[in-house]
């Protein structure tokens, strides 16, 4: 078995850089999408309420996009299929559990 070198410490300030770097990417990412598809973003951010919300929303893998993120969708060309995934929107899913219509007895 091979000794580490790296102590817990020094894991966790590489975690917290890399986090870091990762936040960056998220939001240049949808800094981008707000320029060229400026109506979906502001839908997203409409529905999700902010910006980091919607940024981490785009970069989600979605079950319902088969496991890729809005952005892999969007690279193929698909942008019909994000916008009827958009949470809060009429076809989309929602946004949690709590905001599904109940059904009244």
């Amino acid at each position: 078995m091979r000794k580490s070198t790296m102590n817990f410490g020094e894991v966790a300030r590489e975690i917290a850089r890399i986090n870091s770097q990762r936040d960056q990417i998220v939001l240049y990412a949808f800094s981008i999408l707000e320029c060229r598809h400026a109506t979906l973003a502001q839908t997203l951010l409409d529905n999700v309420g902010n910006r980091q919300r919607a940024a981490y929303w785009m970069c989600t893998h979605q079950k319902a996009f088969e496991g890729r993120t809005a952005y892999d969708v969007l690279a193929d060309g698909d942008e019909d299929q994000v916008w009827e995934r958009i949470p809060g929107s009429p076809e989309g899913e929602p946004m949690n559990r709590l905001e599904r219509p109940r059904m009244a007895y």
